[in-house]
């Protein structure tokens, strides 16, 4: 198993985006501290909100990069550069891995630069994950969503993802609101079922 890991940490998928721009997928290094950071002080507040972790402070996005171990979390970065040449981290996309009687699957979480979205570059991260999550012999993958986000929820049922369950109640926002969270599961293998 130790060389899929080898293998994974030099991860990586090109793509050239309709404006001509080049996006890498990649995992996240230790010298991306400061482009991460920079990928979410740039984000809305109403981005951040369904976070699980506080993403607007620094020093929390930084404890992700001074704690990488990919076979705890894989991040997967999404990084652009521009028609002037600038490079930049634009996305982020993590496979958050169990241990023991769920060492079978991981949950999933992303974030697009808002510039970013609706080019599908979160479609190709998701199979990209998704294609990491095979290699390292997983089962299932999660992902929450706060139940509000329908163009979300539709766009992962699109992937092949099916709701799981809705779980009533379950995210408080800041301002004291209680919302529903919804799970949903892919599996990667197919189970027989049969005796």
């Amino acid at each position: 198993m130790g060389d899929v890991w080898e293998q994974l940490a030099h991860y990586r998928k090109m793509k050239t985006l309709p404006d001509g721009s080049r996006l890498l997928l990649r995992p996240l290094s230790e010298k991306d501290k400061a482009a991460l950071v920079d990928l979410f002080a740039r984000a809305l507040e109403e981005d951040l909100r369904y976070f699980r972790d506080d993403a607007a402070d620094r020093t929390v996005v930084e404890s992700w990069v001074d704690n990488l171990n990919l076979q705890k979390v894989y991040p997967l970065v999404a990084v652009v550069d521009d028609a002037r040449g600038q490079t930049r981290i634009v996305g982020d996309a993590t496979l958050h891995f169990r241990e023991r009687h769920h060492r079978h699957l991981a949950w999933v979480r992303i974030f697009l630069d808002r510039t970013y979205r609706r080019r599908g570059i979160g479609a190709l991260m998701l199979r990209s994950l998704i294609e990491i999550a095979r290699t390292v012999g997983l089962q299932q993958l999660y992902i929450e969503v706060v139940s509000t986000q329908h163009d979300v929820i539709k766009a992962l049922l699109d992937m092949g993802f099916q709701h799981d369950v809705t779980l009533h109640d379950y995210f408080m926002t800041s301002e004291g609101d209680t919302l529903d969270m919804a799970v949903l599961g892919l599996k990667l293998v197919e189970q027989s079922g049969g005796f």
